[in-house]
Order: C-alpha cells, then structure tokens, then sequence
C-alpha cells in the first residue's frame, strides 16, 4: 500500500485554530489550497504545545532565513468547515530549500493506522507501510502570518492563576500555592 500524502505548494492558508471552549480546546492545523492539481482543504489535529512550538520555530528560521521581512497582518478568520481530521500530527519539520526559496513544512502521522505503531522520526516516501504525511512549500510571509495567529490561538485559552501558574477555569481552581483555597479571575 502506497502512503498517504498531502502536498500543498504556496497553499492559500496555512494556521492552526481550534474548536471549542477554553479548557476544552482541540487544535488543529487547517490547510487549503491546490494538492495534486485539486483544491483541497485538509485538517490535522495537533497538540496545544505542538502547535506553541511551532511557531517558535516559524519565528527562528525567519530571523535566520528572511530576518527584513515586515510583519504582515494575522488572519484571523475561523477554520473552514468541515473540520474533519485526517491525522493526528506526530513528528513536525520545518526546513529551508534554497532553490525554491520556500520553507517546506512537514507533518507526519503521529501511528501508523494499521498498527498503531509510534513513530519518533520521518519516514522516506520510499518506506514500506510509511504513516501518512502532510507537506506544504511556504513563503516567509506565510510562516508570519501563521506564527502570528498562532500566538493569538494559544494564549487565547484560560487564564493562568497568578500564584502558582495553572490554568483557571470558568469556576476557579484549587490553588496549591493557597493551601487548596478556591481562587477566581
């Protein structure tokens, strides 16, 4: 069986948003654009972390890469629906092809479907029984706006208690810090 791949060459979106209340959050990562001569929209769960990181690592590799690029505005429009996953991401790279100029994004499977097999690295293509995977060419100014987004995604969760740092939820929270006293907002 051949493997499962998604590929997006300057996809038309490219950002992590979620479904749900704070607390209760799922992420995803939501790609549109045109993948084997099709339009295709095509979402991949992921980890709140995962998602954090990320873009972290979008923000290094501009300042190493394409350190004059201005700042462009965030896209700040809900997922498209459906938001149906087609995998949950495991293992992530984001590298730099010179020849294109793009960044290429990679995002593997986190199990094997069949086997539920974890996997800790990228697997060639070439691989037999590979994990599905997902690859898009992006431009600088697409890794902006996505490490912009993302950082608004992510703090946009609960706020954390002043004390001791955990997330406070819409009842409050036990504090260790306070003894076990219930703190609110």
């Amino acid at each position: 069986m051949s493997r499962l791949v998604f590929e997006f060459l300057k996809p038309e979106r490219f950002l992590v948003g979620t479904v749900g209340v704070p607390g209760e959050r799922e992420f995803y990562l939501q790609i549109k654009g045109e993948s084997f001569g099709k339009q295709t929209l095509a979402s991949f769960a992921l980890e709140k972390a995962q998602a954090a990181a990320l873009a972290d690592r979008c923000r290094q590799m501009i300042r190493e890469v394409t350190p004059n690029l201005s700042i462009p505005v965030a896209d700040l429009a809900p997922l498209e629906t459906p938001i149906e996953s087609e995998f949950a991401l495991g293992v992530m790279s984001l590298s730099w092809t010179p020849q294109e100029e793009l960044f290429l994004f990679e995002g593997q499977s986190m199990a094997d479907p069949l086997t539920d097999e974890i996997f800790e690295e990228l697997i060639n293509d070439d691989v037999p029984g590979a994990p599905p995977v997902v690859r898009a060419r992006l431009t600088g100014e697409d890794l902006l706006i996505f490490a912009r987004r993302t950082e608004l995604v992510v703090n946009a969760g609960r706020q954390p208690c002043v004390f001791c740092g955990g997330p406070i939820n819409p009842g409050g929270h036990l504090c260790p810090r306070a003894n076990g006293y219930r703190r609110q907002n």
